[in-house]
């Protein structure tokens, strides 16, 4: 005779066993692919430069068109946009009473000594432009872009918002590079002294 403790037994579902499935072909498919996928791609970018995101670089514009280029292929616009347009303002109007304007400024269209010193090296302290004086610190850009980079951006300025002067090359920067060595950021009373402008 069947008691109601064994009915109830009979009525549970069987206990779960651990471990007893296979993997789905399916999900073991989907791993391969993705391992073979950065293995090759791991390979495929051996020996290129870490350059953080990504390596691609911005598409060749002409300097007459909105770029500046500095005879790299580096679009100055693109490189202004990323790291000097949050202070200084798409419009290189600057913010009154903090980052000073661009356009307009004799700092920029002097002598290309500089506003490569400048944008390479750095500038701290007190500086006029246009009338107004400013006083803060401007990073240098040396160990954040290269050579050809800083001449892009540089050019990019210097032909941009009515501003008139001659484009900058990455050797032209270079060639700052190897005179002044590894020097901490410049004064505008530095600036005048060495390169006797604005």
């Amino acid at each position: 005779m069947i008691t109601d403790n064994e009915r109830a037994r009979q009525r549970e579902n069987p206990e779960p066993e651990e471990g007893m499935r296979k993997t789905p072909m399916i999900v073991l498919l989907w791993i391969a692919v993705l391992i073979i996928w950065g293995v090759g791609y791991y390979a495929y970018n051996i020996g290129k430069p870490l350059l953080g995101g990504d390596s691609r670089t911005a598409p060749e514009v002409n300097v007459s068109s909105a770029g500046g280029e500095g005879g790299s292929g580096i679009n100055g616009k693109t490189v202004f946009n990323a790291q000097c347009a949050a202070c200084h303002q798409a419009n290189g109007q600057g913010v009154p009473g903090a980052f000073p304007p661009l356009a307009g400024s004799k700092w920029v269209v002097a002598t290309r000594d500089i506003p490569i010193a400048i944008v390479h090296d750095g500038l701290q302290g007190e500086i006029e432009v246009e009338g107004q004086t400013y006083n803060g610190m401007m990073p240098a850009f040396k160990g954040t872009l290269s050579n050809d980079e800083i001449a892009a951006v540089l050019s990019y300025i210097r032909q941009e918002w009515g501003n008139q002067a001659e484009p900058i090359t990455g050797a032209q920067v270079e060639e700052h590079q190897a005179g002044v060595g590894e020097r901490g950021p410049w004064s505008a009373d530095e600036l005048k002294e060495t390169y006797q402008a604005p």
